[in-house]
């Protein structure tokens, strides 16, 4: 009896950690974009080709988890007194990848799916964007609470993230904590928890786990 109480404890522990994408983020209405720039404004706008948005998802329960990255075509950032102000990052949907195969006909598989319209539809929705619209100071683990836009198919939907920004003469950075929201918000319904006549097995979860690290340079 112990032992099997023993077990049970243990496949909770990891099914709870496989389910751990990161901290939820609360969805909210979009909020308006104020542009801050003048002659003084410094632009940050070479994006480093290593950076890239983090994505986690799974099964129910945490199960077969999914993961991988989606890499950064574009960004603007804008600095005025050495700090943040504005920040426009483009995701490029086409560089999609799956890291949590070994084998590549997997990765193919589940990164066409993705890609499909029961998804991502990036035939029609090439890019997501994300739009810096208020950022804090904070204390801790991290050194600022940022609130932006963030744009998946033609939904745009307001998150809040802590992250790590550094910024010098030459490049800024900006490096999120993990972070999850709620996929449905944006539309993304394919399989979603409850959905009647999908076996278990085949239901998704609806969180979404990101993390953002994205460096520029003038």
């Amino acid at each position: 009896m112990k032992k099997s109480i023993l077990m049970l404890t243990v496949v909770a522990a990891m099914l709870g950690s496989c389910a751990d994408n990161g901290k939820k983020t609360e969805t909210k209405d979009a909020e308006k974009v104020e542009i801050n720039k003048n002659e003084t404004t410094t632009v940050y706008n070479k994006v480093d080709p290593g950076s890239f948005l983090d994505w986690r998802a799974s099964h129910l329960g945490g199960v077969q988890p999914r993961y991988g990255k989606v890499y950064v075509k574009s960004a603007e950032i804008l600095v005025n007194d050495n700090k943040i102000t504005n920040a426009m990052i483009e995701m490029d949907m086409a560089t999609f990848t799956v890291e949590s195969f070994e084998d590549e006909d997997s990765k193919n598989k589940l990164t066409g799916h993705l890609q499909s319209d029961d998804f991502f539809q990036i035939s029609a929705y090439p890019v997501s964007l994300f739009e810096l619209t208020n950022i804090k100071a904070s204390e801790g683990d991290f050194n600022s609470i940022i609130t932006g836009n963030l744009t998946i198919l033609d939904v745009t939907k307001s998150i809040t993230f802590n992250a790590n920004i550094a910024v010098s003469a030459d490049k800024v950075s900006i490096k999120s904590e993990d972070f999850v929201v709620n996929r449905t918000d944006w539309g993304l319904v394919y399989n979603t928890e409850g959905t009647e006549g999908v076996p278990v097995d085949y239901l998704i979860s609806n969180d979404i786990g990101f993390t953002i690290d994205v460096v520029a340079s003038k």
